[in-house]
């Protein structure tokens, strides 16, 4: 285990839906604790302690099948659901090894009175680079209705997108190190070996290429609420389509720097109100697989 030290910069720049859609994967749907969970979601605080040299470890280079997930988010402090994301299984997929992931969010019984929210996603990752090989989403939002599975040819460097509602088919160019929003969590995760400097990657995403770059901000200390204090990274994520920087939205993301790279504390600062996710307590545990 080795100690880094990054220079503190303050980001300007602002993030894509695209971005979003990455916290929304990993708190599933921006979402949080209903009632019956409000004791334990009681904990949606944290708070930065500086730290100039924090000890991060290599990351593990592996998925662990069995590894479940689970978040709560809040919007302007309140909870609004709850999510969770899982590698299901090691399964044979278009002729190759693959990790079969699940993640599925939803709102909680309050807010689901006047705009329920139920997406789920299912994903099917090449064991070996965690490439998307394919992605499937059901989406239930309000009044909103999305099935749709989207087919990567490495081949042919085609997405293939498939709406199950209308029938439409349409194939998006995708470079050869393309990754997806699921693909890029775990990808991130498991096989970024140098969190001291900024990475880009090109994120396929509503029948686009997003290019974006995961910018190391600084390491600290991160003291939450009935969770402790744990050694972190904070990151800031940008995306651009055709070179242009997408002004949605800006985010914060706080991973461990233990070998797990656990995603512990997600901010999206918009227009709306500042909207957390954060990861469940239970998950934190070293032997837990959720």
């Amino acid at each position: 285990m080795k100690a880094w030290s990054f220079k503190t910069t303050r980001g300007n720049s602002f993030a894509h839906r695209l971005v979003l859609s990455l916290a929304i994967l990993a708190a599933a749907s921006w979402t949080g604790a209903g009632p019956a969970q409000a004791d334990v979601d009681e904990a949606a605080e944290a708070t930065e302690i500086a730290a100039h040299a924090v000890p991060i470890a290599p990351p593990s280079g592996v998925l662990r099948v069995g590894e479940r997930l689970k978040f709560h988010g809040r919007w302007l402090g309140i909870p609004v659901g709850h999510g969770w994301i899982e590698v299901k299984s090691l399964v044979e997929f278009q002729d190759r090894p693959a990790y079969y992931i699940e993640a599925e969010g939803r709102t909680n019984s309050v807010l689901s009175t006047f705009y329920p929210v139920h997406d789920t996603i299912r994903s099917y990752l090449d064991a070996e680079t965690l490439q998307p090989l394919q992605f499937e989403k059901h989406q239930r939002e309000g009044n909103y209705r999305a099935d749709e599975t989207v087919t990567f040819d490495y081949d042919r460097l085609l997405a293939t997108y498939h709406s199950e509602l209308n029938g439409s088919t349409k194939e998006v160019p995708i470079p050869a190190d393309v990754q997806d929003i699921v693909s890029a969590f775990y990808w991130l995760r498991v096989k970024y070996t140098d969190p001291s400097q900024p990475i880009t990657l090109p994120m396929y995403s509503d029948e686009k290429i997003y290019h974006t770059t995961f910018e190391p901000v600084r390491p600290l200390m991160l003291e939450m609420r009935r969770r402790g204090v744990i050694p972190s990274l904070l990151i800031e994520p940008h995306a651009a389509f055709k070179g242009i920087f997408i002004k949605r939205g800006r985010m914060h993301v706080y991973v461990s720097a233990d070998e797990r790279r656990l995603p512990l504390l997600f901010k999206l600062f918009t227009p709306w109100g500042l909207i957390t996710g954060i990861i469940d307590r239970s998950c934190l545990s070293s032997s837990s697989h959720g």
